[in-house]
């Protein structure tokens, strides 16, 4: 299977978008966009996140043992794409507030439908990534459509319509 031919067929299925954060050692905020998120575990509640070995925040994450999964809403395809760079500004003009759970990890509250704090429980090796295991310590829903990605395209989920009344 050649990468072109891989990478068209992974854009067929519509996903989520999330930016993973963390702080390192220093205090300074880290943090990438991936696609690759799933709720693992309802018991015990588990996340899995999956980083590309290139990515400069995943040993970060191995150090502290503390991310924060960003659920990114509808309109904030811009942040997206600035996380989704090697850029060292990334964080520049970018309100957030530290998780008191994960150490200080930033929560990008302008951004996100919901956030999801995590101690990581576990690591795995996958091909050119590794996968994270969190034990999730806490979280919320902060309301809104999330952001969605399909076959290099952004968009927000389709409004609800109301149901129609029971007659």
């Amino acid at each position: 299977m050649d990468r072109a031919t891989f990478r068209e067929l992974a854009g067929a299925f519509p996903s989520g978008v999330t930016i993973v954060t963390t702080v390192d050692e220093h205090g300074v905020p880290r943090g990438l966009t991936t696609q690759a998120f799933i709720g693992l575990s309802t018991e015990p509640p588990l996340v899995l996140v999956s980083l590309d070995r290139s990515s400069r925040t995943l040993a970060v994450i191995r150090r502290s043992g503390r991310f924060v999964v960003n659920v990114l809403k509808a309109g904030s395809e811009d942040l997206s794409t600035r996380f989704a760079t090697k850029a060292d500004d990334k964080f520049d003009g970018v309100r957030w507030v530290g998780s008191e759970v994960a150490r200080g990890a930033p929560i990008l509250v302008d951004a996100v439908c919901a956030f999801i704090e995590c101690d990581v429980a576990d690591i795995t090796e996958g091909g050119d990534h590794v996968m994270f295991i969190g034990t999730v310590e806490g979280g919320r829903v902060t309301g809104g459509p999330p952001l969605l990605y399909y076959r290099r395209t952004y968009a927000g989920w389709p409004e609800e319509k109301p149901a129609p009344p029971v007659l």
